[in-house]
């Protein structure tokens, strides 16, 4: 399918701006990697399959010490993967997660959450059966 003399050009600019990023989009993992490698608490994320160097930096800089939170409920609260819960005349009803936190940290581990069930066969069992 031929394209205008303008979508040509426009075509040819975008596809020039793209080869030029590249290089430094790459340079940016590196330095990502390294980042993610140099802190101990990155580097046992990174044992998890599915979790990868920009998903355990983001975590280990939004979450801080893990000591700051008293138990997992309040960090699972802190990162906003805690059900909403409507109640009513007794009856408690938990809905869909609360979305409080960080989405960016949410989406990641959501995203590794999904890579790990790929990897590890009782949890993709879980994961289809939830």
């Amino acid at each position: 399918m031929s394209l205008g003399p303008w979508a040509t050009e426009r075509r040819k600019a975008l596809l020039e701006l793209l080869d030029s990023l590249g290089p430094r989009v790459e340079e940016l993992n590196q330095a990502v990697g390294r980042q993610a490698g140099q802190r101990r608490d990155g580097q046992e994320l990174m044992k998890v399959k599915g979790v990868g160097p920009v998903t355990s930096l983001a975590y280990v800089l939004t979450v801080g010490p893990i000591s700051r939170f008293a138990n997992s409920c309040a960090l699972v609260s802190y990162l906003g993967l805690n059900p909403g819960e409507h109640s009513r005349g007794g009856r408690q009803k938990l809905g869909p997660i609360s979305k409080q936190g960080n989405q960016m940290v949410r989406w990641l581990l959501v995203e590794a959450g999904h890579g790990a069930a790929r990897f590890d066969p009782e949890l993709r069992r879980k994961y289809i059966n939830a």
